[in-house]
């Protein structure tokens, strides 16, 4: 038990000293040695990038004259590190959105609370001016992902890379149409150096 809590004061003791290596990225200055808001927006644009230029979702549009519309389902925490997988989320909705080329889907939870509205206006407003019910859109496509992480030390420096991956899924016939991953000119934001310090 004594080797244990010695052990535990010892990991307290160095993750206390672990300071990040400055790293600026264009403007930012983010030092982090965590993946941070900055670097999920960055890679997330990047992903969105890609999922527009896919094939299939070029032929898609072709073939239904219309943007595909897409859902954002779970992004899975995989790094052991209770990272919060919503500023992913967050991040691909935005990229989604401003790329002005897919169509997005409101969250489930949003829908949930449009579809209370629409019942409720059924009984308490006019019945020219209540919204029919069942007229609300579907998504085409559905992006899911996780977030995983490799840790090596070296030395007194430990390197921490972040590992993203997005599946672009048919939500007709669930087969996934293709599987990114951030580019080259990206995938600096997701390495992470940090010096550890012993006393």
């Amino acid at each position: 038990m004594k080797k244990i809590i010695a052990f535990a004061l010892f990991a307290m003791t160095v993750m206390s000293f672990a300071s990040a290596k400055a790293v600026k990225r264009g403007a930012g200055k983010d030092l982090t040695p965590y993946l941070s808001e900055t670097d999920c927006r960055a890679i997330c644009k990047d992903i969105v990038g890609q999922v527009i230029k896919n094939p299939r979702v070029e032929r898609f549009e072709e073939k239904n004259g219309r943007a595909p519309i897409v859902s954002i389902g779970k992004i899975k925490d995989q790094t052991g590190e209770f990272f919060d997988t919503q500023i992913i989320a967050n991040s691909l909705k935005t990229a989604v959105l401003n790329s002005g080329k897919l169509e997005f889907m409101a969250n489930a939870d949003v829908r949930n609370e449009m579809r209370d509205e629409v019942i409720m206006q059924q009984d308490h407003s006019a019945e020219d001016k209540a919204l029919a019910l069942d007229e609300e859109d579907a998504a085409d496509y559905m992006l899911t992902g996780s977030v995983k992480l490799m840790v090596q030390n070296n030395g007194k420096k430990q390197e921490r890379t972040y590992i993203v991956n997005i599946e672009l899924t048919d939500l007709t016939t669930h087969r996934t149409v293709a599987m990114f991953e951030p580019s080259e000119e990206t995938k600096d934001y997701l390495k992470k150096t940090a010096s550890i310090k012993s006393k």
